[in-house]
């Protein structure tokens, strides 16, 4: 619940404020024209003191995974993305993370070539315009400085991503779930709720910011073999990708593509070449999540929910298994429930040619699976999460 605000003028006389929504006076266009020549207005310095001071480079920039409203950038060099949006429901908050999130992989791609070059396309300007522009308001930046700043902000992922729009609702243990899918970044992310107000008589519009949601820190998952498990570790491991893992990949990224799952909040899992997938369950994706899995061995697909060796996650194992019976009635599968290592797994035979994955039955299978796992355990794990014991 929210109080009216209102004005004092210098006679002491009172005007109230009234809250605006979107498609009412004002659109997310408007909205980002007023936080990109107002980029003080946004509280980056509270939610990172490295970003107090930023300047704003342009609207709209041009990347492989699509325009981003606003970018700016510190006099050291620190990028920053904004995305104004709706925040309608929860899917669209999925989507929208996922969006911002892709930005800043794509960026991590860059150079500081790259992005003079999508900066200079959207102003019209020439020369070195991301230093021209700090130059402006920071006359005192050095520009071998500030180039190496960006370049290193681009290199390592070291962003700040935030994302401005009315209707935000924050769910702190969803964004965990989501920011977890995340390795080899560097980045924090914020929620700033931008609630507008007007005047009665719509002479003056008051912006209200205030931050939702913002990271700590990143922690770093890695996925390693063809059947494993995430694990954290403080270097992202590589590895050759053989023939075998190129057609895990290629299925994985269709299959993701088109999967749909009743619950619009679940974190959908990031197409791997490897043999497996994986979806994060509360409380994070480090205690608890879902695979699914190719394994050659033994010429069998299936999915399991698994709870990590960690005290929590042991505890959390048996709490869900003192609730077997309903569980076991709620899934539409046969399950078995492996304590040592703290799983509960359903799994299938498949017969002919290995990898099966042009067989449509396999993506039926992995589907209905996961779907039915989300459904059943990811509520549960919520709940569990929350209880006070």
């Amino acid at each position: 619940m929210r109080a009216v605000p209102f004005l004092i003028d210098a006679n002491s006389n009172t005007r109230p404020l009234f809250r605006l929504a979107f498609n009412e006076g004002f659109t997310e266009q408007w909205l980002q024209e007023q936080l990109f020549k107002n980029p003080s207005s946004l509280p980056f310095g509270e939610i990172n003191p490295g970003y107090r001071d930023v300047v704003p480079l342009c609207m709209e920039m041009g990347t492989g995974a699509g325009p981003i409203d606003i970018v700016y950038v510190t006099p050291q060099g620190k990028v920053v993305i904004v995305e104004t949006k709706l925040w309608r429901n929860p899917e669209a908050r999925r989507k929208v993370i996922g969006q911002i999130l892709d930005y800043a992989k794509e960026l991590q791609t860059w150079s500081y070539s790259d992005l003079q070059r999508e900066v200079t396309r959207r102003t019209g300007e020439k020369g070195n315009i991301p230093y021209e522009l700090v130059k402006r308001h920071f006359p005192n930046t050095e520009e071998s400085e500030f180039v190496d700043g960006v370049s290193n902000s681009l290199k390592q992922g070291d962003f700040m991503l935030v994302i401005a729009g009315d209707g935000i609702r924050s769910d702190t243990q969803a964004m965990v779930q989501y920011l977890d899918l995340t390795a080899n970044m560097k980045f924090t992310l914020a929620m700033i709720e931008t609630a507008v107000y007007q005047t009665e008589d719509r002479d003056l519009t008051f912006i209200q910011p205030r931050t939702l949601f913002q990271t700590k820190e990143i922690q770093r998952t890695v996925y390693i073999s063809d059947f494993s498990e995430p694990t954290t570790q403080q270097e992202q491991i590589q590895d050759e990708i053989n023939p075998l893992f190129e057609q895990y990949h290629e299925f994985w990224k269709e299959f993701i593509d088109q999967l749909r799952l009743d619950d619009p909040e679940q974190p959908i899992a990031n197409p791997l070449a490897r043999g497996n997938v994986f979806f994060s369950l509360p409380p994070s994706s480090t205690t608890a999540w879902i695979t699914l899995y190719f394994l050659k061995a033994a010429s069998e697909i299936g999915c399991f929910l698994r709870l990590s060796s960690s005290e929590e996650g042991v505890a959390l194992y048996h709490a869900l298994k003192e609730d077997a019976e309903a569980i076991g009635n709620e899934l539409p599968y046969a399950i078995e429930w492996d304590d040592k290592n703290c799983r509960v797994i359903t799994h299938k035979r498949v017969q002919g040619e290995w990898p099966p994955v042009r067989d449509q039955n396999t993506k039926s299978y992995f589907s209905g699976a996961v779907n039915a796992f989300v459904n059943t355990f990811r509520p549960r794990l919520e709940r569990l999460s929350e209880s006070p014991d």
